[in-house]
This record gives C-alpha cells, sequence and structure tokens, in this order.
C-alpha cells in the first residue's frame, strides 16, 4: 500500500516508470495533469492487472500524486517527485577555496 520509492528527485526532461505488480492501484497526480493504469487515456482506473506506465516530465517542480483506491490529495497512498533544472543541479565540485 505504497510508492516505492514514495519519493524521488530527477532531472527536467526526464520520465518515470510506474508499475503495479499487483493490487488494485493506479497512479493519479494531484493536479490530474495524470491518471493512469492500464495506460494514461482510456484505461486509468485502479486495475489488479499487472501493468507499468511511463510519464515524462517537461516542468521544474514538486508533483504529489496517489491511488485512487488508496489514497487522496492528502493522506493514504501517496508519493511526491521534484523535478529539478539539471544546468543547476550537476556535481558541482565546490573543491577548496583557493587562498
Amino acid at each position: 500500500m505504497t510508492f516505492r520509492p514514495e519519493s524521488i528527485t530527477i532531472y527536467q526532461g526526464d520520465s518515470i516508470r510506474f508499475t503495479n505488480y499487483g493490487g488494485l492501484h493506479n497512479v493519479h497526480a494531484d493536479n490530474n495533469r495524470f491518471i493512469c493504469s492500464i495506460n494514461c487515456t482510456t484505461s486509468n482506473a485502479p486495475s489488479e492487472t499487472a501493468w507499468s506506465v511511463v510519464v515524462h516530465f517537461s516542468q521544474i517542480g514538486t508533483f504529489g500524486y496517489f491511488c485512487d483506491q488508496h489514497g487522496n490529495l492528502t493522506s493514504g497512498m501517496r508519493g511526491s517527485i521534484t523535478v529539478v533544472d539539471g544546468i543547476f543541479a550537476d556535481d558541482f565540485d565546490t573543491g577548496p577555496s583557493p587562498d
């Protein structure tokens, strides 16, 4: 009854694959940008069938999501994706400051 991982940080332009290995679940964005199970268009109600969908994230921000069967906008089966700007989030070695 949880998303694993429950929260994740990705770069702008990355995609996330949601996979249901069993149980009556779907994934529903807090802002309704996506509602997915078997697919993200016509078969998006919670489904017991094993399913896998890919959602692309082009906007920077934090996006919450939940399972319609086991969660809602504030509690239950929830997760979040934080999308950061890859230009400013790359590993930047500050190293010792020059004296």
